[in-house]
């Protein structure tokens, strides 16, 4: 055998001695539950690696300093961590959180402890597509219908988490509806021109939708989610 083998078998010997005689490189678990509000709550843990191993989602979060209240507070969330030695976590907890928050942490990383998470290469980031492609449960805005006339009328404001919306004329109606983005909307300034019983709808647009008629008394319903 070469005496790069024999080393690599020698360390690998003295590493496994090392474990016989207790639990070396073993990951601890700390518990934060996010429902609790704290600020520089002090955990008197050490090692030299933490990895925030899972969340209720990818927003939720704790603010961590390393060893002293006057270090600086860096933002954990989901699938990031910090390898550096400490004899102590200093964590906050933001309110408006709920879930627990799972921290591993341990020590003899990287020669004897190191996390393996492969999630973090093929799931961050995806929680507000699927969020998207499942839809809401609830819709954002609905209710009774209402009178469009010559006059633009604004059907909906501005939704920062809208993500669809539709507007249908009314099948008594007997003049036209014209959809717009802003007050301008009218017979030559629209993106949908709607005869009765026609609907208008629109995914990924967060901003106010406007309608105005080609006569009075035009009667448009619709939602958004």
């Amino acid at each position: 055998m070469s005496k790069e083998f024999n080393d690599k078998l020698d360390d690998f010997s003295r590493k496994i001695e090392y474990v016989r005689r207790g639990p070396m490189g073993v990951p601890k678990i700390l518990t934060i539950d996010l429902a609790v509000v704290a600020v520089d709550h002090i955990y008197d843990v050490s090692g030299n690696i933490f990895y925030i191993w899972s969340a209720p989602d990818e927003s939720s979060y704790i603010s961590i300093k390393v060893n002293e209240t006057s270090q600086p507070a860096i933002a954990y969330s989901v699938h990031t961590g910090l390898e550096t030695p400490f004899h102590r976590l200093i964590i906050t907890t933001p309110a408006g959180q709920a879930g627990n928050i799972v921290l591993i942490y341990g020590t003899e990383a990287p020669e004897l402890l190191r996390l393996i998470d492969n999630r973090s290469t093929t799931v961050a980031g995806v929680g507000g597509v699927l969020d998207e492609l499942r839809g809401d449960l609830t819709p954002e805005n609905w209710g009774a219908e209402v009178a469009v006339g010559v006059a633009a009328v604004q059907l909906y404001a501005a939704n920062v988490v809208r993500k669809s919306a539709i507007i249908q004329s009314k099948q008594v109606n007997a003049g036209l509806v014209y959809v717009g983005f802003d007050n301008t909307v009218g017979p030559t300034i629209w993106v949908a021109e709607l005869q009765a019983g026609m609907a208008f709808s629109i995914d990924d647009y967060r901003g106010p939708l406007w309608a105005e008629a080609s006569i009075a008394g035009q009667l448009v319903g619709g939602g958004e989610w």
